[in-house]
């Protein structure tokens, strides 16, 4: 008969037994996703990875432990960005994420019970610290450990994807469309563009939030962008530009994804009038034959799960997600209800 599971932070005598977990998992991921890279099923790869985390200035983790053996194991890092900075707009400034490549469980394990009790350990921390944004990155297709997140109250709120640059771009380019590499003098045609795309993701379902206090660093990020190797791309309709896509290098790209020339699309925007009229697809045939004339065999971006119109767009031209962001909120009152029987304040 099985013994008692118990909970205890994870040590570094510990990781090696986490990174075979790790990298069995990663291995079943990558049967499924073969643009994930190859080097992580190697447990030794996947220790480094996992080292990573854990050296992480504000990291923590925790292991569940059976009989001597190691059965889970989840690592996490806090999460602290100033209000101003460029991040800030992206990410909860005071929040967890136990990012892809810090989790794990023992084959014939159940995933549900094994992350309720690492979680339960780590998000006691969170709460009690006034930590009420909690994310997980779940790789698509491991339908038990999504659920399992499911069943912790975690939802879907952003996906990462990825596409071959060589492949084709299907579907009909806007007709008298020019597109072109901006440069450092496009910057207010990069600007408007830009503002368009945080409204479009303010609005309904979405409601990602514009925070002010990042203007002035969004607005530096934007001419640095313009001024650097990577490019940044405008479609033109007469003088007037109409889309834009710029890119990063590495970007945001999930570190589970192949490490050979990262490419990651930050921002990709058609202004709302031109909208649904290939403008986009023209922006991604030009970039996509940069990127595969340059080296770059991925590309790699994000969409808010909500985003009715970029999602279809995405998906339907050659991007495959790669990666689920899930997030669970715990209630404020959390932090000073007390709920005692017969408790009345």
């Amino acid at each position: 008969m099985p013994g008692h599971t118990q909970v205890r932070p994870l040590l570094d005598a510990d990781v090696p037994a986490c990174a075979t977990l790790l990298a069995a998992r990663h291995r079943a991921d990558r049967s499924r996703l073969p643009v994930l890279e190859a080097a992580l099923e190697d447990p030794a790869a996947a220790g480094e990875a996992l080292g990573a985390i854990c050296r992480g200035p504000f990291a923590e983790g925790v292991v569940a432990v059976r009989d001597g053996r190691v059965v889970g194991v989840c690592a996490a890092n806090r999460v602290f960005i100033a209000p101003t900075d460029f991040a800030a707009q992206f990410v909860p400034p005071r929040s967890a994420v136990v990012p892809v490549l810090g989790y794990a469980v023992a084959p014939g394990e159940s995933a549900t019970d094994i992350y309720r009790l690492l979680y339960a350990a780590l998000a006691g921390r969170w709460v009690r610290d006034g930590l009420l944004v909690h994310r997980v990155e779940v790789v698509p297709g491991d339908r038990e450990t999504e659920e399992a997140w499911v069943n912790l109250g975690f939802g879907r709120t952003m996906t990462a994807a990825t596409r071959l640059t060589g492949a084709a771009v299907e579907g009909r380019p806007a007709a008298g469309i020019r597109v072109d590499r901006a440069t450092p003098e496009d910057i207010a045609a990069v600007r408007q563009l830009s503002l368009e795309l945080m409204e479009h993701h303010r609005s309904s379902p979405m409601f990602w939030p514009s925070i002010p206090e990042t203007e002035p660093a969004m607005e530096r990020f934007l001419q640095a962008s313009l001024a650097s190797e990577t490019p940044t791309f405008l479609a033109w309709a007469g003088g007037q530009a109409v889309g834009m896509q710029s890119f990063l290098v590495p970007g945001f790209t999930p570190p589970n994804v192949r490490a050979d020339q990262r490419l990651y699309l930050f921002e990709g925007v058609v202004a709302r009038a031109a909208r649904g009229g290939g403008v986009g697809t023209a922006l991604l045939q030009a970039s996509m034959a940069w990127a595969a004339a340059n080296g770059h065999d991925l590309c790699t971006l994000h969409w808010a799960s909500g985003n009715y119109s970029g999602a279809p767009f995405w998906l339907g031209h050659g991007f495959v997600p790669v990666q689920h962001t899930m997030e669970r909120r715990v209630d404020e009152r959390a932090l000073w209800a007390r709920g005692e029987p017969g408790h009345t304040g």
